[in-house]
Formats: structure tokens, sequence, C-alpha cells
């Protein structure tokens, strides 16, 4: 499947499968309806290891390819709350600790 809102590192990647005429396609609105997709038996799909949703329902095998793309955690430069900072505290260590992708 290839997803409506692929950044353009991703779309390198489809694009390149795509055109070796190996493999037949279709779009996909979004990643929800891809995993919904995936779930039903109806394809496959490329996509970020940020994606997994670590719930064991899904095969996520690494694919090698050059292209790779940085993911950032958006916070107002201002808030200070004590919440907001461990948040951020545990998203970086649960990061740091996945398979997915290192940070």
């Amino acid at each position: 499947m290839v997803g409506g809102g692929s950044p353009p590192a991703l779309k390198a990647v489809q694009h390149r499968l795509i055109s070796s005429g190996k493999v037949s396609y279709f779009n996909s609105a979004d990643h929800d309806t891809t995993l919904t997709n995936v779930a039903a038996g109806r394809g496959i799909c490329l996509a970020p290891g940020f994606l997994n949703d670590h719930s064991g329902q899904f095969a996520w095998t690494p694919f090698d390819c050059k292209e790779s793309f940085s993911c950032v955690l958006c916070t107002h430069k201002n808030d200070a709350r004590e919440g907001v900072i461990k948040f951020v505290e545990i998203l970086k260590r649960l990061y740091k600790e996945a398979v997915a992708f290192p940070l």
C-alpha cells in the first residue's frame, strides 16, 4: 500500500519499489487505514519504525534502504510544566530502548 501522508524519503522508496514493476499497489488514505488493510490481509506496507504500535499484532520487519528522515517531538519552548518535562523524559527513554529505530 502507498500512504497519502508519507514523508518524501518514504515516498522515494515507495516509488522505487513501484517503478520496479515487481509489485502491485493501491493507495491508502492514512496509517490507520493502512493498518486496517494489513490486518484484513489486503496488503503490506513500508512504514517508519516510529509508527510501530508494539501491540504484537503486526510483524515489523526491518527494510534496508539508503533513505532516512528525522523525527521530532515538538513542545512549546516556554512550557516548563513538571508533567510535560517528565513525559518527554519518559518518551526519550522509551525511544532510546526501542529496537524500531535509534535516536
